[in-house]
């Protein structure tokens, strides 16, 4: 078995009404604010009013910086960082889905050094800060992103939506309130619901090797999302519901997940990006798009995987079938063409992928630019 390493220096805050918690974590760590979020869902629901309070009342000096897109682009980074920098800020604070928290992430490093975002990125960059200290309230149970140091931003010029890490960017705590997923619409409810299951998915097929421990942690999480969206989306304030979706959010794309052994390569990721990259479509309805041409193409080397799935998970004989039935059923089949994804872009698309996530290698059986455009192809 290959050395598993596990650290998350992040303090978690689980559970209903956790939100109140706050203001007294962010005196803690300073007077100064800067509060990352988007452009309308959290004022028109009431969230960022009520954030704003709480850090007022504990002491708190907060600056909202509001301009944060559904794919976060690199020059929103650096205009963020710029205002942290200019307001001389203890913290930042990432409040909403992955993109406000992924953004906040690189906020937080960008404003400490000297250089633009991307040539971090790019390991371009002449100074190497420690970011500042982040809290992450995620508000969309879908990316997981305040249980580790990853985010995701795209360059905009370029067309790269690429996967960033950082040693210093986990969130110094993060408070996960389902109650704040409440006000969620349907749609994005299931591109999120999507995302936690690939976020599972992905690596328990694609493993090099299996344990009982590790399959029983992703199968257990998979379940409960294949369970819990559809009560959901029937029910928009299932609280219960919402709240197992929280759960299984913050488990699937953090270092928990790899316990026992048995990590796999987030392949699918890797030729999803291109998509919301190019065309600004939501991360979740572009992997419901890909998901089973992904499975089939993976199907020869993952026979037994793919049928312990359905087994396991869906109580199915074949996973590919019980996953396309469950992505109806949550009205996610979508195909390339819906989301105004042009064929003729295809070759463009899978060499972007190529380039941004060489993590593609590690698949089964690699994948290289022709095996991305035909899965791009059986997806259209």
């Amino acid at each position: 078995m290959s050395i598993t390493k596990f650290y998350i220096p992040t303090h978690f805050i689980i559970g209903r009404g956790s939100l109140s918690q706050l203001g007294k974590e962010a005196a803690k760590i300073g007077k100064t604010a800067l509060l990352v979020t988007g452009s309308h869902s959290m004022r028109k629901t009431g969230i960022l009013d009520r954030v704003i309070a709480d850090l007022q009342a504990s002491g708190i000096r907060t600056i909202v910086f509001d301009k944060v897109e559904s794919n976060p682009r690199a020059s929103t980074v650096d205009e963020g960082a710029v205002v942290a920098r200019d307001n001389v800020v203890d913290m930042v604070i990432g409040l909403g889905g992955g993109s406000a928290m992924d953004a906040s992430k690189c906020i937080a490093l960008t404003a400490r050094g000297t250089d633009p975002f991307f040539s971090y990125v790019r390991r371009k960059a002449v100074s190497n800060p420690i970011a500042l200290p982040i809290i992450a309230i995620p508000t969309v149970a879908a990316s997981g992103s305040e249980a580790n140091n990853g985010a995701v931003i795209t360059d905009w010029d370029t067309h790269e939506k690429v996967s960033f890490s950082h040693p210093t960017i986990y969130p110094t705590c993060s408070i996960v309130d389902p109650t704040l997923t409440l006000t969620l619409p349907a749609r994005p409810t299931a591109q999120g619901g999507v995302d936690i299951f690939c976020h599972l998915v992905e690596n328990y097929i694609t493993a090099h090797e299996s344990t009982l421990i590790n399959d029983s942690l992703r199968e257990s999480s998979m379940k409960t999302v294949v369970q819990a969206l559809p009560a959901v989306l029937k029910k928009l304030d299932d609280i219960n519901g919402r709240e197992k979706l929280s759960w299984a959010s913050t488990i699937a794309c953090s270092q928990f997940s790899s316990l026992g052994g048995g990590t796999g390569s987030m392949t699918l990721h890797g030729i999803e990006h291109p998509l919301s990259g190019e065309y600004d479509i939501a991360h979740g309805d572009g992997l419901a798009c890909l998901l089973i041409a992904w499975m089939e193409h993976t199907y020869e080397d993952r026979k037994e995987r793919l049928t312990q799935l359905g087994e396991r998970v869906f109580g199915m004989p074949d996973g590919i079938a019980a996953t396309a039935k469950w992505l109806k059923q949550v009205g996610m089949d979508h195909r390339l063409r819906h989301l105004g994804v042009k064929e003729a872009d295809f070759t463009k698309l899978a060499d972007n992928a190529v380039r941004t996530a060489p993590w593609l290698k590690l698949h089964p059986t690699p994948l290289d630019a022709e095996s991305v455009i035909s899965i791009y192809k059986k997806s259209y």
